[in-house]
């Protein structure tokens, strides 16, 4: 579709379906394996794949909505790879969908990472039990700091907070943090501390001032009782912040809710302008 950026050294198989506003760096590779490849590779709006990033697929592979994966990357769908939205991927991280792989929202995986969803060493015949293919479940705003390992057949609890050079072996909980070899519970680190909806709608209040003030001449803020409004002056567009918890169902404007942290997606440039200057550590919503 149009709208994407494709460095002319990178290979993308002709069956991938790519959604619009996608960047992909120099020799990325993008294949698909076998018969019956129509349908099988989709990739959605936002995404940027960087330089030298191999990604074959011989199951599938689903990516949603403003995901980031960065340089030397290897991923492997031997079945199943599913990611979400707002993802990061650190550079030269692997991962392995050979029992399947499920990635939710906003997780965060730091450079030279690996998740497994399989063993595989001796021989079989020979009597070697190191062989199987296990589904692992990262669940949403999962983070691993850098140089994690995750074993092949575990569920990583919402939140949960991996340390760095940590080696993740079995369950975690959410909300928690680890760290080690095996990673262990860290009671008293807490990574997470509760805001309220009034704060989260000043601190999206001065955030959003935060990025007028960078753009004094394209854009003007206003400020109403449950709502912030960005005006584009220039384009006549409009982005909504709402704290209100009235379900917005026109698609045709751009609406962020902070009451269930989804927007109604666009695709105008202000929508991807304020949500690229908010989306990285400031916050994240899901598309709808």
């Amino acid at each position: 579709m149009k709208n994407n950026q494709i460095d002319p050294s990178s290979s993308i198989h002709p069956d991938v379906v790519l959604g619009t506003f996608n960047k992909i760096g120099k020799n990325v590779v993008i294949d698909i394996i076998g018969n019956s490849t129509v349908g099988r590779v989709s990739l959605g709006d936002n995404n940027i794949i960087n330089d030298n990033t191999r990604i074959i697929v011989s199951g599938h592979l689903n990516i949603g909505d403003w995901n980031v994966f960065h340089n030397n990357m290897l991923v492997l769908a031997d079945d199943f790879i599913k990611v979400g939205h707002n993802c990061w991927f650190g550079q030269n991280t692997i991962l392995d969908g050979a029992g399947g792989l499920e990635i939710g929202n906003g997780v965060r995986v730091g450079m030279y990472s690996q998740i497994w969803t399989h063993v595989a060493s001796g021989e079989q015949i020979e009597g070697c039990t190191f062989f199987s293919k296990r589904k692992t479940v990262i669940n949403d705003d999962v983070w691993l700091v850098g140089s994690c390992y995750v074993s092949s057949g575990l569920n990583l609890g919402k939140r949960t907070t991996v340390l760095i050079n940590s080696v993740v072996t079995k369950d975690t909980l959410e909300n928690k943090c680890y760290a080690g070899n095996p990673a262990k519970l860290l009671d008293k680190v807490q990574v997470y501390q509760p805001k309220t909806l009034e704060q989260k709608f000043s601190m999206i209040e001065n955030w959003l001032k935060d990025f007028v003030s960078l753009n004094n001449d394209t854009y003007k803020i206003e400020t109403l009782i449950d709502d912030i409004i960005i005006y584009n002056i220039e384009k006549n567009e409009k982005v909504i912040f709402t704290k209100s918890e009235k379900q917005i169902t026109d698609n045709s404007t751009s609406v962020f809710s902070l009451f269930y942290k989804t927007f109604n997606k666009t695709n105008l440039f202000t929508e991807r302008e304020v949500y690229k200057y908010l989306y990285n550590n400031k916050a994240r919503f899901i598309p709808k």
